[in-house]
């Protein structure tokens, strides 16, 4: 079944670009995405406050001529709903009143705009006009959730899309940290009020480009910077038309009566650039970012005439960025590699190191080498060339070249049919092309692209689309109704050029049992303190989303009413599952007995004796996902008085597990027992796959090394085909209130509580995929009968079958049958004063719980013990299983924040935003030694016995932020307060603007870990990787003196050794709490200055410069935590997110009519 279309070409995009005509042909009132529409209400009352009933109200799209009419009820009240983003006015006529004009009203996406009106009695001749021009309502007033826009103009001149640019990307996501309560982790990852990736909802223009096999915003799946008319960050108490408990909406711009566009060119280059003070050399940048747009009506007949015309908006936009990327590594020294560790055991305060025997001595300065461990290194791990010769952490720095290109176009249709009908379609198509850098920052831990920097860069292009279709009808004032329909597809991959089984032949590894010759794929290797080689995620990804909806809004009386259905149909793509261990792990960490005897991770790797590795086969490493999503809401924004309005609503959603289109999905019953396959013995746990056609594409290797667990059909275990039961219970109802006290626009108390339904995207729909027709085999250290030759060793390192009485398969990973999903109630109460001069302020409270929230555990895991692993896992729960990694429901979390802000927008001169907030944010959802946001599918818990163990500050949340954005027209040259003569005075002192962007914020909670012994005897070295050290109770965390070489105190993190060399003894966890040290703050003062020069009357030429960390303050990145390293504590590098680094300076040239 093909559910995925092939890699667009242009035939392709000329195909989509007709569709998108054929909709505007076949659009009619269809049936059954989310709204971009808002709304402008207001009361018409007389001079003495009376209501005026049966005014007749008329409001007129500025840009498109489009108009609607409708009369005031007895209250007086008038309300247009379902109307696009724009700028509008008004005209009010009533007998015995003076006609009235309100212009310039400005409506933004999801808006309630109040325009109320006072007439004043007298004849039709004259009429009252009331110049809006510019305004923007200084506090909301008659909704209750908190939400933060950032209108076109601010995107582009704001110095925030140079964070984007200077990295290789046109996406706009790194404005939405400019909005209060959005922070980010060093990944790029956004929380939103505490809310993380799997909990947002994003959509463009309605549509979702929330990511399917990686839950979160699509980064690349955005418009053009300069086609974007907005981005609203809906952070609270959103109403039951949302899914996401904050939600991140996108709105295309459209043309107008007018043609208007432009073209732009932005240039970065190192020269303008300040030093990285941790490079060697300053990394090479010559970016040039370059594009057009252009829109305006468009008379094309017989859709489009000039009787009755439609209107287009068109952009692209081009970027080539020849960028290198600094590396900084940690490799052997000269004299490591050829076995001298003289000068390395010292440094590591280690006095001897011993054969496997643990008894017999080896002279540090002649460690044997084997054969295959040299020709690793020499294949994998580069030479060191930076600090003295003697040097082993650090020690290897290059700016590796990592050029980044992409071509990206929008174009936008819409139509007024009538005055009741009108629609639109857009689509958008990116090409990135990138070479990724390998390894970088990479550090014994497995990482997305570990690689090698002998082998190359990965290529890792990407395509992304986007279609969406709108079409709005009104029956009557009162009904409306709203279509929406689209998809969103992202395509990536991973390729490296080298050949997988020549690099294997090269090393001397032969024993991997099925190298891949599609993918290249290195040999993941290991070893603690030093960098990962790997093999990356080789294959290609492919995850699309196609979305319907359609609302209902009905006004009756004071009760506005509406209606609606989202429906989702979600595919994935994956070739390569499991690709990523084709060619084996192999960890040196000084975990196993044989590993503790020896005394190093790095002597045992020299001699070839791994603490455990990790290898694949399988007979289909292709996954094809299917499922679809259902959501129905009701919501009655109800105006009890003039002054008070409930937001009342119910939403119910339904999500089915998707299926694997060719059964490729397995599952794991961990309360299944029987008679397992040999006839006679008694097992727990069964692994469930889908049908007799999955169970026929089982693999032999997984059954041999399984035996005698048994592989059962679905039937058989007597669940759903689909391997898992839906949840029916996932309703969410939102209650929210918006009261003025005093009857005027001026104060406004706002509030509300709702509960809201975590979609299962992202590795949630994976889990299980490839595992039947797959065995990851997981082969554990140890010693042979003779008590002192390791079973493993190189050149044949898959073999503990003589030592080991648990079983070599795992199970990555597993989903419950009867799985939850994921809930959050969300609460705020927020105070807005207007206090006058167009400046208004906001007190916020902000609070929710999330319960049923996703971790990963360990189902084979044991209980903490002092008899060492080997010995607690002859009493393992499922001895024919190594590692049985499952989603659970176990993680919690609980958030409060508060806010205050400063605003003012609209007028001239000045606009700012400027806001403090304050959080407390604790979970145990990033599991034991979290180093990002938690993300959908969790991530591994210390214990399933105990999760609590893990709940503590969420990493990277920063207690304190203050952020200010402001652009400032400067009051010089014609028609400003100043030197408004014009003349030659205009053209050198007038029209220049100023723009900055401010953060200051305390550092992000950090967590400290170690990776060299198991203090627990739980395996955790296997799963997590990491293990957490103790935390001595009155002692600083942090160095007397603080500096980049020592930032924290060793002292306060001993790391917990094993007390006995055969790996037994203490049995416990570490009491070093997660979250319990605070990292290098942020001070950020980001500039851009421009002049615009007039060409003609309607065209001009903008001249900026724009400066990210204008002052060059040095923005640390975390140090290093791993406590049982020779870094610990020390700081080697500065931050990136939010333009932190080194200070960037960008050129823009801009001619716009």
């Amino acid at each position: 079944m093909a559910i995925f279309s092939l890699v667009p070409n242009w035939r392709a995009l000329a195909q989509r670009f007709l569709l998108i005509t054929c909709l505007f042909a076949l659009a009619s009132t269809a049936t059954i995405a989310q709204s971009t529409y808002g709304s402008i209400l207001g009361t018409v009352h007389d001079a003495s406050g009376a209501a005026i009933q049966g005014a007749q109200v008329t409001l007129t799209n500025a840009g498109t001529a489009a108009t609607r009419t409708e009369a005031t009820d007895a209250g007086g009240n008038y309300a247009f709903r379902n109307i696009d983003v724009g700028l509008y006015k008004i005209a009010i006529s009533a007998q015995g009143f003076q006609p009235q004009t309100m212009s310039g009203i400005e409506l933004t996406a999801r808006e309630t705009r109040r325009a109320d009106a006072t007439m004043r009695i007298g004849g039709e001749v004259q009429t009252v006009v009331v110049d809006d021009t510019n305004s923007v309502p200084v506090i909301t007033t008659d909704v209750s959730n908190l939400a933060e826009t950032k209108i076109g103009d601010e995107l582009v001149n704001l110095p925030v899309a140079i964070y984007s640019r200077s990295t290789g990307s046109t996406s706009p996501i790194s404005t939405l940290t400019t909005e209060a309560g959005v922070q980010t982790d060093d990944s790029g990852n956004l929380a939103v009020l505490g809310t993380t990736a799997a909990l947002l909802s994003v959509t463009v223009d309605g549509i979702s480009s929330v990511g399917v096999e990686y839950s979160g915003p699509v980064n690349e799946m955005f418009p053009s910077f300069n086609s974007i008319e907005e981005i609203r960050v809906s952070e609270s108490n959103n109403n039951a038309e949302f899914s996401g408990v904050a939600d991140i909406t996108t709105v295309s711009k459209a043309g107008t009566l007018h043609y208007h566009g432009g073209l732009f060119e932005n240039h970065e280059n190192t020269a303008f650039n300040a030093n990285n003070p941790f490079t060697l050399a300053k990394p090479k940048i010559i970016m040039n970012d370059f594009g057009g747009t252009l829109g305006g009506p468009l008379h094309i007949k017989p859709l489009f005439s000039k009787q009755s015309p439609g209107f287009f908006f068109i952009s692209y936009e081009g970027l080539r960025l020849p960028r290198e990327t600094p590396i900084v590594l940690s490799v052997p020294s000269v004299d490591m590699r050829n076995g001298n560790l003289t000068d390395y055991l010292a440094g590591q305060g280690i006095s001897a190191i011993y054969e496997p025997d643990g008894v017999t001595p080896i002279d540090p300065a002649h460690v044997p080498v084997s054969a295959i461990s040299g020709s690793l290194l020499g294949a994998l791990m580069p030479m060191p060339n930076f600090g003295p010769a003697t040097a082993y952490a650090n020690n290897y720095q290059i700016n590796f070249p990592s050029p980044i290109s992409s071509n990206q176009g929008d174009v936008r249709l819409d139509k007024n049919v009538s005055d009741k009908q009108s629609m639109f379609a857009r689509f958008s198509y990116k090409n990135r092309q990138v070479i990724t850098a390998p390894s970088a920052q990479c550090t014994f831990t497995y990482c997305a692209e570990a690689g090698s920097p002998l082998q190359g860069g990965y290529n890792t292009p990407e395509i992304d689309e986007g279609l969406t279709f709108a079409h709005n009808y009104v029956f009557k004032p009162n009904l409306l109704n709203e279509f929406r329909a689209g998809f969103n597809e992202q395509h990536t991959s991973e390729t490296q050029s080298y050949s997988t089984t020549s690099l294997l032949t090269q090393t001397g590894i032969t024993a991997v049992p099925q190298p891949d010759t599609e993918w290249s794929e290195a040999p993941q290797v290991l070893i603690n303190g030093f960098m990962s080689t790997g093999a990356g995620n080789p294959g290609v990804q492919r995850g699309q989303i196609i979305e319907a909806l359609d609302n209902v809004t009905w006004t009756k009386g004071k009760h506005a009413l509406k209606f609606g259905a989202d429906f989702k149909r979600l595919a994935d793509h994956d070739d390569n599952v499991f690709g990523n261990y084709r060619s084996g792990w192999y960890v040196f960490d000084g975990s196993s007995s044989v590993g503790t005897a020896i005394g190093d991770p790095y002597t045992a790797f020299l001699l070839g004796y791994p603490d455990y590795t990790e290898v694949s086969t399988t007979n289909n490493p292709t996954m094809d996902g299917l499922g679809y999503s259902y959501a129905f809401y009701g919501q009655d924004d109800w105006h009890v008085t003039p002054n008070l309005t409930l937001n009342l609503g119910l939403r119910y959603e339904l999500h089915p597990p998707l299926r694997e289109t060719h059964q490729n999905t397995a599952a794991f019953m961990p309360d299944w027992t029987g008679v397992g396959t040999d006839g006679t013995t008694q097992v727990s746990g069964a692994v469930v796959v889908s049908n007799a056609k999955a169970l026929a594409d089982a693999s032999p290797d997984l059954e041999t090394a399984i035996a005698p667990t048994p592989i059962l059909t679905a039937a058989q275990a007597g669940i759903p085909s689909v391997l898992r039961y839906t949840d029916h219970t996932d309703l969410g109802p939102r209650i929210g209130f918006a009261w003025r006290p005093y009857g005027k626009d001026t104060t406004v108390l706002r509030g509300g509580w709702g509960r809201f339904i975590e979609s299962p995207l992202g590795f949630s729909l994976v889990s299980g995929w490839a595992v039947a027709s797959s065995n990851v085999g997981t082969y554990n250290q140890g010693y042979q009968a003779d008590g002192v030759t390791p079973v493993l060793s190189f050149p044949d390192p898959f073999d503990s079958s003589a030592v080991s009485s648990t079983g070599t398969a795992g199970f990555y990973y597993a989903f419950p049958i009867h799985y939850k999903d994921p809930t959050v109630q969300q609460w705020n109460l927020t105070l807005e004063q207007d206090l006058g001069h167009k400046i208004g302020m906001r007190l916020s409270y902000s609070g929710s719980h999330g319960s049923n929230l996703e971790a990963m555990v360990d189902l084979n895991q044991v209980q903490p013990n002092t008899i060492g692993y080997t010995a607690a896992s002859a009493n393992l729960p499922y001895p024919d299983w190594s590692i049985i990694q499952s989603v659970t429901n176990l993680a919690e979390s609980n958030y409060s924040s508060g806010t205050v802000e400063f605003s003012r927008h609209g007028g001239n001169g000045l606009t700012f935003d400027s806001s403090y907030t304050w959080t407390k944010d604790l979970s145990d959802a990033g599991g034991a030694a979290p180093n990002a946001f938690a993300v959908a599918g969790g991530t591994y818990l210390t214990t399933r016995f105990h999760p609590g163990l893990d709940y503590g500050n969420v990493i990277y949340d920063r207690k304190h932020r203050f952020l200010t954005t402001w652009l400032y027209d400067l009051p010089f040259g014609r028609g400003k307060r100043w030197m408004s003569s014009g003349g030659v005075i205009n053209g050198v002192l007038g029209d220049w603007e100023l723009a900055g962007v401010t953060v200051l914020q305390s550092g992000p909670f950090l967590t400290p870990y170690q990776q060299s012994v198991d203090p627990a005897n739980t395996n955790i070295l296997t799963t997590v990787g990491q293990a957490r050290p103790d935390q001595l109770s009155g002692v600083s965390v942090y160095a007397p003196q603080r500096t980049t070489t020592q930032w924290l105190n060793p002292a306060a993190f001993p790391y917990l050794n094993l007390q006995n060399p055969d790996g037994t003894g203490i049995g416990r966890f570490g009491n070093a709490p997660v979250g319990g040290v605070v990292g290098p703050g942020t001070a950020n003062f980001s500039l851009s200055l421009m002049k615009s020069v007039a060409l003609r009357e309607k065209a001009k030429l903008q001249l900026s410069v724009e400066a990210a960390n204008v002052f060059n303050h040095r923005n640390y990145e975390p140090p290093n935590m791993q406590v049982d390293s020779s870094g610990f504590g020390s700081i080697t590098a500065l931050q990136t997110a939010e333009g932190a680094g080194p200070r960037s300076l960008e050129l823009t040239g801009r001619i716009v009519f």
